[in-house]
């Protein structure tokens, strides 16, 4: 009896313990959640840290881990994405936003960056800027205060050639977001390239006096100098220019565009003095290079050009531009073998050096078609090509 009085008393404090640690200290979920972003904001911000730096192997390290510490974080999604497109792999950079819209669909910027995605690869693939332009317009049927997607949807109209369309979306985002000063400038952007310069005026002038003291203006300022100089105000052009470099000294970007005023000037000498001191402060600038090519491609220097043009390629080898003035060189010089005569009155000699260089030149605008840029320069110049080709070959036939 004593025996089964002992059993019974030790099962009653087992049970008594085991009350005791279910009864206990709750573990806080929310507390624990907000531990686990806490961290993983931590790891993402190094990782932003990185990416900016263009240390995409440690940028990558730290949005993983920051989705492996909060697998409910959105934004690292994003960034990794990012990481995969810099790395030029579409399908995991797709992966990766899809990630990010399924985690919350809520949210528009997965939507943008897809639609980026699509816009990038639809060089190759023309159908897919179809894709994204509606996906940009499932982005805003989720938020429609991103202004990304405005800006999105009117770059693809403007790719279409559909104007129209393009300059409403734009007005749209200017009403919705008149404080945002990367509408203003995509808005005079898209003015520019359709040649719209006086227009292009009239709408900066205001915006640069307005945001006068935003740390983002000098943009506005340089196209509202380009602008000015399009329509010959080059005074007026070079008065924002100096604006911009006495606000900030190291502004290179300033010097460049002084330095293509100074060319529409004619002002040979100042404009390169600008472009190489430009190169002097910062050597990474292939745009640099460009216009002093361009300088020495006026003035039939082409060797000389060539060699920036090489150089602009070894900093951007994507440098649609480059290829297109590399094209010209060899055009003019086919041209300057025939110097303007008849076929026939040309040597056989001159006449087979000119086809040489104009299907050289041809095969180097062929790489500017996808590009919108200078997509229609490009046609242009291949028809004008094809047609002296076809002409020489004429006449080298029949001698």
């Amino acid at each position: 009896m004593k025996r089964g009085l002992w059993i019974f008393a030790a099962a009653f404090c087992a049970f008594g313990l085991l009350a005791c640690a279910t009864t206990g200290p709750k573990v806080d979920e929310a507390q624990l959640a907000a531990e686990r972003r806490q961290a993983a904001e931590q790891h993402y911000s190094i990782g932003a840290g990185y990416y900016a730096q263009r240390n995409f192997d440690a940028a990558m390290e730290n949005f993983l881990r920051a989705v492996e510490t909060d697998s409910t974080y959105y934004d690292p999604w994003i960034a990794i994405g990012n990481v995969w497109r810099k790395r030029r792999d579409p399908v995991q950079a797709k992966d990766a936003y899809n990630k990010a819209m399924a985690l919350d669909p809520r949210q528009a910027k997965a939507y943008e960056a897809v639609g980026d995605l699509y816009l990038e690869m639809s060089v190759v693939d023309p159908a897919l800027v179809d894709s994204a332009l509606a996906v940009y317009r499932q982005g805003l049927s989720r938020d429609s205060t991103l202004v990304d997607l405005y800006n999105g949807i009117a770059e693809i109209h403007v790719m279409k050639e559909e104007t129209a369309k393009a300059d409403s979306v734009y007005q749209v985002a200017l009403r919705l977001f008149p404080d945002d000063l990367s509408v203003q400038r995509l808005f005079g952007e898209f003015l520019f390239k359709q040649r719209r310069y006086g227009d292009a005026v009239e709408a900066l002038k205001p915006l640069v006096e307005r945001f006068a003291n935003d740390p983002g203006v000098g943009k506005l300022r340089e196209k509202l100098a380009l602008a000015h100089a399009e329509v010959k105000q080059y005074k007026e052009a070079l008065e924002q220019l100096d604006i911009i470099v006495a606000a900030d000294p190291t502004n290179v970007d300033a010097r460049l565009i002084k330095g293509v005023i100074l060319t529409k000037q004619r002002k040979y000498g100042d404009a390169v003095a600008e472009l190489e001191g430009a190169l002097e402060q910062d050597p990474n600038l292939p745009m640099a290079h460009i216009y002093l090519a361009d300088i020495q491609i006026e003035q039939g220097r082409y060797s000389s050009a060539r060699g920036h043009l090489t150089d602009a390629l070894a900093l951007d080898p994507d440098l649609t531009v480059a290829y297109v003035y590399q094209g010209d060189i060899l055009r003019k010089q086919g041209s300057e073998q025939i110097a303007g005569k008849p076929l026939a009155s040309v040597s056989t000699e001159k006449l087979q050096a000119a086809k040489g260089l104009y299907e050289g030149a041809k095969g180097l605008y062929q790489q500017g078609l996808g590009d919108p840029g200078y997509a229609s320069y490009c046609r242009s110049q291949i028809a004008y090509l094809n047609s002296n080709i076809d002409l020489i070959q004429k006449e080298l036939f029949i001698r």
